[in-house]
């Protein structure tokens, strides 16, 4: 009895903390496209670098969170099997982030059987919020052509260590790049 009752209590301990885990991790919802007509896998080096064209947001665009991002995604990047190659490099990876206004209305109708008794109505509600989206271009150099492209967009609640900030900026480069092939080993080199 003593071992179901141990049992029953690191089971609902381990429910809770799996249940507060998702409730305080960030909503950020991830996705990607691609040219069907490159193979993603024949790319075995790569470079990072800012996206040109890209508007500066003061917080997400500052030169703290563009070191943060190129980092990241060199770390991704190198994991997955990839070497880095600023001189001629097989892919250019460009990264780019922006925040948009957004509003979400609420309609909640309050019509019931007994409306005629009690009066019936409608109650709409906006709530307005900002929405951080990180995107990643991927070009292939010799054509300079976009073969691939993920993104991660949600609201981003800042973290308040610095840590935490870095933490959160490579997780959020993982789940963007995970739909990207692993580099594939050269088995004709000895390198």
């Amino acid at each position: 009895m003593k071992t179901i009752v141990k049992l029953m209590k690191s089971t609902i301990a381990v429910v809770v903390a799996g249940a507060l885990m998702m409730s305080c991790s960030q909503a950020l919802q991830t996705s990607y496209d691609y040219d069907s007509s490159v193979n993603l896998k024949q790319f075995k080096t790569f470079k990072v670098e800012a996206e040109h064209n890209m508007e500066t947001d003061p917080l997400l665009g500052s030169e703290l969170n563009r070191r943060r991002l190129g980092d990241a995604v060199v770390e991704v990047m190198e994991a997955k099997g990839y070497k880095m190659d600023t001189k001629n490099p097989d892919i250019i990876v460009r990264f780019m982030t922006d925040v948009k206004d957004r509003q979400q209305v609420r309609s909640n109708n309050m019509y019931s059987p007994y409306m005629w008794w009690y009066g019936g109505g409608n109650n709409i509600s906006t709530y307005n919020y900002q929405e951080s989206r990180f995107i990643l271009n991927i070009y292939q150099k010799n054509s300079d052509r976009m073969v691939w492209q993920g993104w991660a967009s949600g609201k981003v609640k800042a973290p308040t260590k610095k840590e935490d900030r870095e933490t959160m900026v490579k997780n959020t480069m993982t789940d963007i790049l995970k739909t990207f092939p692993q580099a594939t080993q050269d088995t004709y080199s000895r390198n």
